[in-house]
């Protein structure tokens, strides 16, 4: 059997942004990495500082469960030594889409750039860079072999053997802009990928000052999020798709399951989901061997790629 092979970025790319939460201009650079070396945040501001300077490995984050360290309004991961890097649930998530498996992930401050709010820049920094370089080493992906499920009173996100990646999310808020919305996607159609990547994070102009209260969304805006006022959306472009809200929520999803290490094969079904719930479901899959196996992927399975 002929099986895929891991790859990576062909060459660096980077791009500058401001950071939804803490509001600071910050940087990112994807570089490309060797076979097996995974997603690796690196916070590279830093690095060579001559006064209480960070080595190379204290710098270093490795996106995997074991690193998820908080979950509120995003995903901030930690390493050994408390080195840390916020809100990379949308890198995570272009990362997936694009089918890169290994880079090391520069970032010159404390949390990811937000740019538009969706993962569609991250992508196009990506895909700019030129297509995926092949490493040679075989791809493997995780396969749900079992069904598990995670809940919490009303709220659920369960694992079920499918043939391919497909995820169904379905939401239901009181506000009349959002409502009640059920989105059911394959990640091996490219039609279904763009959607995904485009779909920009959402939040309600009550929960915002709420939020920079608690010191988050301190970087939001109407140019990185969509904000919504009972039946109004505030932004004057609108939505880019009527089912915008649970596809970012299936956004954030994927790229909090990719802190797993590699493509999750089977059907995700979700139930108003959110960081907390998701990084609750890694965790549980990252040690359930009964539930889920590595195996290589043949070429027959080649997924589908979001490109620029």
């Amino acid at each position: 059997m002929r099986v895929q092979e891991q790859t990576t970025l062909a060459k660096a790319a980077a791009g500058s942004g401001v950071a939804l939460h803490s509001g600071v201009e910050t940087r990112i650079v994807f570089r490309p990495a060797a076979a097996g070396a995974g997603i690796v945040f690196r916070r590279a501001d830093l690095r060579g500082r001559s006064e209480g300077g960070r080595s190379q490995a204290e710098i270093a984050i490795p996106a995997s469960a074991q690193s998820i360290a908080d979950t509120r309004l995003g995903m901030r991961l930690e390493n050994a030594v408390g080195v840390s890097v916020m809100t990379v649930e949308h890198v995570m998530a272009a990362l997936a889409l694009a089918g890169i498996d290994n880079a090391l992930v520069d970032i010159y401050g404390p949390e990811a750039p937000g740019f538009d709010g969706s993962a569609a820049p991250l992508i196009d920094l990506i895909t700019a860079a030129g297509a995926p370089r092949r490493l040679g080493a075989a791809r493997e992906a995780i396969e749900v072999r079992a069904p598990a499920r995670i809940e919490d009173a009303e709220r659920f996100i369960e694992v079920s053997p499918a043939d391919g990646r497909i995820v169904e999310v379905s939401i239901d808020f009181p506000d009349e802009a959002i409502g009640s919305q059920t989105v059911i996607l394959s990640l091996d159609a490219p039609e279904d990928v763009a959607r995904i990547a485009a779909a920009r994070t959402f939040c309600r102009l009550r929960d915002v000052e709420a939020m920079r209260a608690a010191g988050l969304g301190l970087g939001g805006s109407l140019n990185n999020a969509i904000v919504v006022d009972g039946a109004r959306v505030l932004n004057e472009e609108g939505l880019r798709d009527h089912q915008e809200f649970a596809l970012h929520k299936a956004l954030d999803l994927i790229g909090d399951l990719n802190l797993l290490g590699a493509p999750l094969y089977g059907r995700v079904r979700a139930h108003k989901p959110g960081h907390e719930l998701n990084a609750r479901l890694v965790r549980r899959l990252a040690g359930d061997l009964a539930s889920v196996e590595r195996r290589v992927i043949p070429v027959e399975a080649e997924p589908a790629r979001a490109t620029a």
